[in-house]
């Protein structure tokens, strides 16, 4: 699997971003996603954020993640990119009471099943992803 962690802000070290890396392969092994799967996680700012949210949605404000799929048939292993605010997530850690790290972990997880197709804008839909959601959060909180 190649996966890239870009993080020009430097928000954690390279041992965390290695970490970071480590865990989108074991969500994404865990997918059952081919071993040639591609997928790129970036941590930005919320005013870089807030001008992708701008550019891409036409909503003026910042935001915890955005995807943005590019599986195709032509590319089927390229999944696409993850934009995570890491500014909001440690806010939202704060206020959870929770880790950065553990926030970083839902984000993630929640942003690679929207790039599999799932989505939350309908009720069935919406639980149907929160129940995906659960069930590859407790595999990684099991495997350790």
């Amino acid at each position: 699997m190649e996966i890239s962690i870009v993080d020009r802000e430097e928000f954690i070290d390279g041992p965390g971003r290695e970490e970071l890396a480590e865990l989108v392969k074991r969500i994404l092994a865990y997918l059952d996603l081919s071993a040639r799967s591609e997928l790129c996680v970036s941590l930005v700012s919320d005013g870089d954020m807030r001008e992708l949210n701008r550019q891409y949605r036409q909503i003026d404000a910042t935001t915890d993640v955005l995807c943005f799929p590019q599986k195709n048939e032509a590319n089927p292993d390229l999944l696409g990119d993850i934009v995570i605010s890491y500014q909001t997530a440690l806010r939202h850690s704060r206020r959870l009471e929770i880790t950065v790290e553990e926030e970083l972990r839902l984000l993630i997880v929640h942003a690679v099943l929207h790039l599999l197709g799932f989505d939350h804008k309908k009720k069935k839909e919406r639980e149907t992803m929160r129940e995906k959601e659960k069930e590859v959060l407790n595999y990684l909180a099991e495997a350790g």
